[in-house]
């Protein structure tokens, strides 16, 4: 295909891009709304990040380097704006030097005045949604326009808006909201169809009005902004978009939210509930909802009292026992990438292979390894690292997904487990010869409306609806919870009286409690490690892509709704007639898409939009036909795609580098054909911080690769995609 496509322009914007959050090092005196989030879930945070703040002469001259004409980049507004109404000169100082760098290397600025974050004074004012954002919003683009409003020629009012909807609303597959801030617990689905609707008037209000200050001090400023495209077959894509544009009133709108946050068909498990040391993961959070974190444990080796092994270092060239479906089984080969690995059925076989010397040490969570010790005293000790787990594993509670109420009702006793002093009791009672570890308060399902309101309500049970797991629960007279048998201390049926006894058999009585107002309404199931997961699913769960795929497509949510907004086909309710057209550009981001409708690649997709990139499908035909469809629908603007990127392997298979050039030949293609494409930026000119993702190859985007977690030098480091990039701008051409 490139043989035959005439090269790009020499105007051609190639770019590279950056955002404040992801790339500045935190600093405690300008926490935006992100760092909350970000401790209070138990994600990672950002810590140093790529430390742009300091370092962004250097990775100008990267962009440079690559023969770039254009750099984008964020204002953090937390700076900028410590506190109400005050302006820090000193943010606004800096943020002249990082234009004036960017211009000084022969680059054009793409400022973004909002990049997924903003000051916690702002959220504690009501957030986007409030009547009265859209004042804050001008208030604050003032203050930069006066400032910095002559320097740059292109600005970003909201980054992805699209995707903003995800802090005010939750699919029924998702455990927590995607993105700050969150609603109040016990949000309805009408509460948080609402919401979204707020938001989508207050984006477009704002973003009009931040336009015309801009414009006012600079009248050569180009704005606009750039919603994620979802990557959908433009035929489907413009099926799903009708569900939008045909809304009459603010009511059709909260309808069609039930399609996306209640389960289509609630499935019938042989328990209600799973309380059997089960780590919370996200292979198996796409299988079950968990509640909050009520334990955290930490894996450790188990040995011989009279074992030699005092480090883990110490097991290279030997056998370590696993079990079968415990979490340990995954991680061994990364943690222990040196030993051999012997998987077993149960703990008693672990023990005996341990006793007759046929493994050198057990890795489990210290929940299970406590309670063998217990068994037998001064026979077995534990090893970790500088006295520590090697991982850290957060304990949750498993139920069906679907029925949030069922899932607030379980959140809400393990919350008053641990801050009313039950907890502690529990474990001081089983464990009385261990020290109280700290209650655990990370993983949470909390939101900012949380944090700033320090809600605490409780949601009242009431009457559920028929079919629930709540109302069959009710329905039934007590609750089935699936537990261990043989842990001490966590989940142990007495050999003798049959009774069950543990920390986890406590929290499973309060639940009971809470629905009953009787602690004893509960019937305990024992389960192995292998069965945990599988006696809480049915048959139905075989239509879940099924039911997900009808959610996705038949609402509004995941419509392009920021762009038919600015071409006039939204209802007013959602877009205000003085807001269509107010745009000087249309941008927009494109990263994953499929040609088909199959199952697992809409799976797949989905997964993508959610933050999972790991096997994100790729397809650069979408992008084509995204360029066609926005020049026909703005016959007059130029089109720039904002952000376009890869992590090192997408798609199993696909490399950064060939994504690359796959997505470069369709924009080459595009301006082929009379299409007025003029700008492409690559995310990211380095590796950054991904919105609370461990960092690794499945959330590195980086041109340029830092390791984030252990080079204290931060060094950057080129890619195969960065020499490629250099080529194809070199050449105008892929």
């Amino acid at each position: 295909m490139s043989d035959r496509l005439m090269p790009l322009p020499s105007s051609f914007l190639f770019g590279v891009a950056t955002a404040d959050h992801q790339c500045e090092a935190y600093d405690s005196q300008f926490e935006d709304i992100r760092d909350v989030w970000e401790r209070r879930r138990g994600i990672t945070v950002r810590g140093r990040a790529t430390d742009f703040w300091h370092r962004y002469a250097e990775d100008i001259a990267l962009a440079q380097s690559l023969g770039c004409k254009s750099f984008r980049f964020s204002i953090a507004w937390s700076r900028v704006e410590p506190e109400p109404g005050k302006f820090s000169e000193e943010a606004f100082e800096h943020y002249r030097q990082v234009i004036e760098t960017i211009r000084s290397h022969g680059l054009e600025p793409i400022v973004t005045l909002h990049h997924f974050t903003h000051p916690i004074h702002v959220e504690a004012r009501g957030g986007l949604t409030a009547p009265e954002f859209p004042a804050i919003f001008a208030n604050y683009a003032t203050e930069v326009a006066k400032r910095l409003g002559h320097l740059a020629r292109y600005w970003i009012s909201f980054n992805e808006p699209s995707q903003l909807i995800y802090g005010y609303i939750k699919p029924w597959w998702e455990r927590a909201y995607f993105m700050p801030p969150g609603l109040e617990r016990g949000a309805t689905i009408a509460d948080q169809m609402t919401a979204v609707q707020k938001l989508m008037r207050n984006l477009f209000v704002s973003h009009t009005r931040a336009r015309n200050i801009l414009k006012e001090y600079n009248p050569d400023a180009q704005v606009g902004a750039n919603p994620m495209l979802l990557g959908l077959p433009l035929w489907l894509q413009k099926l799903v978009d009708h569900n939008v544009t045909n809304l009459r009133r603010p009511e059709d709108m909260i309808s069609q939210g039930k399609r996306f946050t209640e389960r289509s068909l609630l499935e019938k498990g042989k328990v209600d509930v799973v309380i059997a040391n089960l780590t919370i993961t996200a292979e198996r959070q796409q299988q079950v909802a968990f509640s909050e974190t009520y334990y955290q444990a930490g894996q450790f080796l188990l040995v011989k009292a009279t074992s030699p092994i005092q480090q883990p270092e110490n097991l290279a060239q030997k056998t370590v026992a696993v079990i079968k479906s415990a979490t340990a089984e995954s991680t061994i080969e990364y943690l222990l990438p040196r030993v051999e690995v012997k998987v077993v059925e149960d703990y008693a076989d672990a023990l005996q292979a341990l006793d007759y010397e046929q493994v050198s040490a057990i890795l489990a969570d210290d929940t299970i390894l406590l309670g063998l010790m217990r068994q037998q005293p001064g026979q077995y000790r534990l090893v970790g690292k500088n006295g520590e787990g090697l991982t850290v594993e957060n304990y949750g509670a498993a139920v069906v997904k679907g029925d949030r109420a069922f899932l607030n009702i379980v959140d809400t006793v393990v919350r008053q487990f641990k801050e009313s002093g039950a907890w502690q009791a529990s474990y001081s009672h089983y464990f009385p010869n261990q020290p109280v570890p700290p209650v655990p308060k990370i993983g949470r399902r909390s939101t900012l409306a949380d944090i700033t309101t320090g809600g605490s309500s409780s949601p009242t049970i009431g009457q559920p609806q028929p079919g629930t797991p709540l109302r069959r629960i009710q329905d039934r007279g007590y609750l089935v919870v699936a537990v261990k048998e043989n842990v001490p201390g966590f989940g142990y049926r007495d050999p003798k009286t049959g009774e069950f006894s543990g920390l986890e058999i406590d929290l499973a009585r309060l639940i009971a409690k809470q629905i009953f107002g009787d602690p004893s309404k509960v019937k305990f199931v024992a389960v192995s490690t292998q069965q945990r997961l599988p006696v809480l699913r049915s048959l139905t769960r075989i239509f879940d892509p099924i039911f997900k795929i009808f959610s996705v497509l038949s609402t509004s949510l995941t419509s392009n709704w920021w762009h038919l907004g600015m071409a006039g086909k939204l209802p007013t309710f959602l877009c205000p007639q003085e807001c269509v057209g107010q745009q000087d550009f249309v941008g927009f981001d494109y990263y994953w898409g499929i040609s088909n409708l199959r199952l697992n690649r809409i799976q797949q997709l989905m997964d993508a939009a959610f933050g999972r990139f790991s096997n994100a499908p790729v397809w650069s035909g979408v992008l084509y036909d995204m360029l066609k469809f926005h020049a026909q629908l703005f016959p007059d603007k130029e089109i720039m795609i904002i952000e376009n990127g890869c992590v090192e392997v997408a798609d199993k298979v696909v490399k950064r580098e060939d994504y690359i050039r796959q997505h470069l030949q369709q924009v080459q293609r595009a301006r082929q054909d009379g299409i007025n494409v003029i700008g492409y930026v690559s995310w990211c000119i380095t590796s950054n911080r991904e919105w609370g993702l461990k960092f690794g190859p499945d959330s590195d985007f980086g041109l340029y690769h830092i390791d984030l977690d252990t080079d204290p030098e931060l060094k950057r480091q080129p890619t195969p995609a960065a020499n490629l990039y250099r080529d194809i701008i070199k050449q105008n051409s892929v």
